[in-house]
């Protein structure tokens, strides 16, 4: 893959940290590789053991400061783990990510409470809880920090169960209220928050779509293409760096131009 992050000198991260949920694979995955290539300290967090030892074991052999730790974003004890983890690891927090979520695509009758239990559990809740854990320590941090919320173009324009279900749309409109919530409760701190509105994208998450729908949403976008993980990653490394300072609770849409507002 393409590692374009030309907008940024190679240490304009050097000496600062991060923590990316579901960092091991896609889009969370393309993040902790950006973040590294500009001298981040990155702390990679998922619950795919495997994968982060992985892609951790990689970035590492390339000279990358990497830590791994297991997190499960369902499960707040899991989350506040993961925190202890920084706090003992790491000098201070400047970044956290949540890249962590499921994606869902079912019909309006075949969704119970359990389904929308188990998406909100990991999209909302999670989210939520690793936002909350991190403007803990920021506050705390004298020169503040910036947290990323990946939310989704489904949480605009709504689902329907043929690439995302309404559950996963309402969880993901949900996150952006987070957002805007989160962000008016900072008001005058250091501490920024932003969200990210993926369009459709080619990633790992995305693999239950039929590959012959990816070539019609491709087609359908004014870019004529879909998405790919380090696209996100680089508007993710935007929103977190000095150049985006004046960007402060707001949704970034990376879409390739599927919902012009």
């Amino acid at each position: 893959m393409t590692q374009a992050y030309t907008p940024f000198a190679d240490d304009s991260y050097a000496g600062r940290t991060v923590l990316i949920t579901g960092a091991a694979s896609g889009m969370g995955l393309e993040t902790a590789r950006a973040f590294a290539a500009k001298g981040a300290e990155v702390v990679m967090a998922d619950r795919d053991e495997a994968g982060l030892e992985r892609y951790g074991s990689e970035l590492r052999k390339g000279g990358a400061k990497i830590h791994t730790v297991k997190v499960d974003v369902s499960n707040p004890e899991s989350i506040a783990e993961a925190f202890a983890y920084c706090d003992a690891h790491l000098a201070r927090l400047d970044n956290v990510v949540t890249c962590a979520a499921i994606i869902t695509a079912k019909r309006l009758f075949e969704q119970d409470w359990a389904h929308w239990q188990r998406v909100l559990n990991v999209n909302l809740l999670g989210t939520f809880f690793t936002v909350q854990a991190g403007v803990k320590r920021m506050l705390e941090n004298p020169a503040g920090g910036n947290i990323v919320c990946v939310a989704s173009d489904a949480g605009v324009h709504g689902g329907g169960g043929l690439i995302a279900d309404t559950a996963y749309a309402a969880s993901k409109a949900a996150t952006l209220s987070l957002v805007k919530s989160v962000a008016r409760e900072l008001a005058g701190k250091k501490v920024r928050i932003n969200a990210l509105n993926p369009g459709p994208t080619d990633s790992p998450m995305h693999a239950h779509i039929d590959p012959s729908l990816k070539e019609r949403i491709a087609a359908n976008l004014p870019v004529r293409r879909m998405g790919r993980p380090e696209d996100m990653a680089a508007a993710i490394l935007f929103l977190c760096s000095d150049a985006a300072s004046f960007v402060y609770g707001a949704a970034l849409d990376v879409d390739g131009g599927s919902m012009f507002r």
